[in-house]
């Protein structure tokens, strides 16, 4: 052991030969947590402090967990033989299988499996006669794993109510809930609460599980949720030989149940715990460390750690704002190119907030022939939503085109069934018409309820050409988009349900782009669908697209991290509370150390939003950047005159003090903001309230002061034209 310790700096030896008690390491991003962890279960092995028995080692994923194990068993030299190293869902199941009767559960149990959930949903969904398009099963069972982990169960949540969609949730949870114990099964959130059931209920389980965790490692500390840390703190009684591993830094799953307070609060779980920072950081070059860990500074919620590097040299962060999102695909396209020199593709990552942002990189990539992989996540033009909405185009433009209409003739969900369907195409193959011109027929055999469907589902395609005709392009889409209720299947604040509204609001701005370049409807059709035919699922050794979630645990030579603008880093659903915005702060935190050797931060002054072009925000992260370490290399303010939408008034971008930015820069004045140039307070690009329509943004602003209207886009209701003091708007 003596020489495995040579390799460890002096932090991580103090924490590696850790004897008995609670200890914490305060792990910073590329400080070497995982080989703290694994040097420390390879040296109460070898030292004679633990049986491997007595040694268990919990994480998130079974490829961390895997690795876990290989690393130990290569320094120990020899299988680690009855050592429990696993994820917690795993670790949760032993008990289970070895005393299910303490968790209530029948000898024999089954495991419901992602695909079983859903299978189960559905059929709760159906005897409750809800219809699976409005309320898909993946967003209801998501709704329903996030109470579990918040340590809500069934009957608080249904008390506690507020609304007949909370309610609707309840009673499809109390039928999922029955389902599951008809089938004898559990999936992956009963195997926390059961297991968490049988170590309260007793003693005996409780006292032989601690034996096997006589020295309790938990990775990822920072990612606990309540359940997880009921969990831990009941095994180990508040004395326990714990080994907690974290970065409170690096907490960015708060949406998932994950409990800051776990890791912040560490000690008063377990009272009388070391704590060791490790500080040290052996992946990022200093001026990247500097970057981020002045971005960090800003969080209250944090220990407070310094990460610094032993490595010299290393070049400045490049800080670099284009016209708008077209530019700033082409310049971070244009370094890709000039960096393949010295580092591989497969090297660089373009991270960024949400999905929708991968739009412009993937087509400025696409066209110079640049490989690449979508990480996490679908290529946008593959993406359910928009081939929904790109199917709704073609039937405006084509309206017998055959494949479109089988695609959306039932969606969103309008009771048109595989009976339906039947009748409909007896009926074509009777008149000697496509499908979509037999339906227009309204044959006899329809149901009342599908005969008024289609009657309603038409009236949308036959105004669609008049609309086309008086509306600018990318309106036109976002009329579309709300006339066939595609906009209102992803109302609502769950994640996936913001992810896809934003992904469709990329196809209004995708088209209106396309208008600017001269290209009509038609044409960016056949373009798309040719995209599809001809492109390469993702390439493996291509440069990474991924949002900065995905990103986690990674690491490029080159990042670029892409968005930096109000809203959509920090996002517009977290900037406006203290929690949610220091979560987004670690989200940017994480992203930048993601990089090795070369970072740049990049932003737009003005994007397509919801169709029209508008002025955007830079990051409020920007002004909390150590200028030292920055070199700003934005196009010139002066060239942004000319861009549609954006305001001819600028003025240098403030700090948090109010002064003017000091950043080292070229290539003109600092990044700027629009200011309010009637003095009525509004402009486009503000956060507003209505008691009605909930949450939005205002996209414009018509006439002055008693004659000012504000074009407004609310998350729930769409676009609004409102007078602001008779709606009584709230600026958020």
């Amino acid at each position: 052991m003596g020489s495995l310790l040579d390799n460890l700096n002096e932090q991580q030896r103090e924490a590696v030969v850790h004897g008995e008690g609670p200890l914490l390491v305060s792990a910073g991003a590329g400080s070497g947590k995982t080989r703290v962890l694994t040097y420390r279960i390879a040296h109460l092995l070898a030292s004679g402090a633990a049986d491997s028995a007595e040694i268990t080692a919990v994480t998130f994923t079974n490829k961390a967990a895997r690795e876990m194990r290989e690393r130990v068993e290569e320094l120990l030299g020899r299988p680690l033989y009855g050592g429990f190293v696993g994820t917690f869902h795993r670790w949760a199941l032993e008990v289970l299988r070895r005393w299910p009767r303490a968790a209530g559960l029948p000898d024999r149990f089954g495991i419901a499996d992602t695909d079983d959930q859903r299978a189960m949903m559905l059929r709760a969904l159906k005897d409750l006669e809800l219809d699976p398009k409005e309320l898909p099963p993946r967003m209801v069972l998501s709704r329903i794993s996030g109470m579990v982990n918040r340590g809500t169960d069934r009957e608080a949540f249904v008390d506690r109510a507020t609304s007949s969609s909370d309610e609707t949730i309840g009673r499809l949870w109390e039928r999922y809930e029955k389902l599951k114990t008809v089938s004898a099964v559990v999936d992956f959130d009963d195997m926390l609460v059961r297991a968490l059931r049988a170590v309260r209920k007793d003693t005996k389980v409780r006292d032989a599980v601690a034996r096997r965790a006589r020295f309790l490692l938990v990775d990822e500390f920072q990612d606990t949720n309540s359940l997880q840390m009921d969990l831990l703190t009941i095994i180990l009684d508040g004395r326990g030989n714990i080994t907690a591993v974290g970065d409170e830094d690096q907490s960015i799953y708060r949406w998932r149940g994950a409990e800051l307070a776990n890791i912040l609060s560490f000690e008063t779980f377990f009272p009388g715990a070391q704590v060791v920072a490790l500080e040290e950081n052996y992946r990022s070059t200093e001026p990247i460390l500097t970057v981020a860990g002045g971005l960090i500074a800003a969080n209250r919620g944090r220990r407070g750690k310094k990460l610094f590097t032993s490595r010299e040299g290393g070049e400045a962060v490049r800080l670099h704002i284009a016209a708008d999102e077209r530019g700033e695909a082409r310049w971070v396209a244009d370094h890709i190119e000039s960096k393949v020199g010295n580092s591989q593709l497969k090297e660089m990552a373009v991270l960024m907030r949400t999905n929708a942002q991968t739009r412009p990189f993937e087509e400025e990539l696409t066209r110079r022939r640049v490989p690449y992989r979508v990480v996490g996540g679908l290529r946008f033009w593959q993406r359910a939503e928009i081939k929904d909405a790109l199917a709704y185009l073609r039937l405006a433009v084509r309206p017998g085109d055959l494949l479109s209409f089988e695609r959306v003739i039932n969606v969103p969900a309008r009771g048109i069934g595989a009976a339906t369907i039947d009748v409909l195409r007896r009926a074509a193959r009777d008149l000697g018409l496509n499908l979509p011109e037999a339906a227009r027929q309204l044959p006899e055999g329809l149901s009342p309820r599908a005969r008024l469907s289609l009657e309603k589902f038409f009236l949308v395609l036959d105004e669609a050409p008049g609309r086309r005709e008086e509306l600018a392009p990318g309106d036109f889409v976002g009329w579309l988009l709300e006339a066939s209720g595609l906009f209102a299947m992803y109302e609502g604040e769950a994640e996936d349900r913001v992810a896809r509204r934003e992904n469709l609001q990329q196809l209004a701005a995708a088209v209106a782009e396309a208008a600017a370049r001269g290209q009509g409807l038609e044409e960016l059709l056949d373009s798309v669908a040719l995209l599809e035919e001809n492109e390469d699922q993702g390439a493996p050794g291509g440069v990474a697209l991924m949002t900065l979630h995905s990103a986690k645990g990674l690491e490029f030579d080159v990042v670029f991290l892409a968005g930096l603008e109000d809203g959509l880093l920090p996002h517009a659903n977290s900037r406006d509370e203290p929690e949610g915005l220091e979560e987004e702060r670690r989200l940017a935190y994480v992203g930048m150390t993601r990089a090795r050797k070369w970072l740049a931060l990049t932003g737009a002054r003005s994007r397509f939003l919801f169709g029209q072009r508008q002025p955007t925000r830079l990051s409020r992260f920007l002004d909390e950047l150590p200028t030292e370490a920055v070199d700003d290399v934005s196009e010139p303010v002066a060239s942004w005159s000319a861009q549609p939408g954006v305001g001819s008034e600028v003025r240098p971008r403030p700090t948090r003090s109010g002064g003017a930015t000091p950043a080292r820069r070229r290539g003109g004045p600092a990044p700027a903001t629009v200011t309010d140039a009637d003095g009525t307070g509004w402009r486009p690009g503000d956060r507003v309230r209505h008691q009605r329509f909930g949450s939005g943004v205002i996209l414009a602003c018509q006439g002055t002061g008693a004659q000012l209207k504000l074009v407004v886009f609310f998350d729930r209701a769409g676009r609004k034209t409102l007078v602001p003091t008779i709606a009584r708007l709230e600026k958020v």
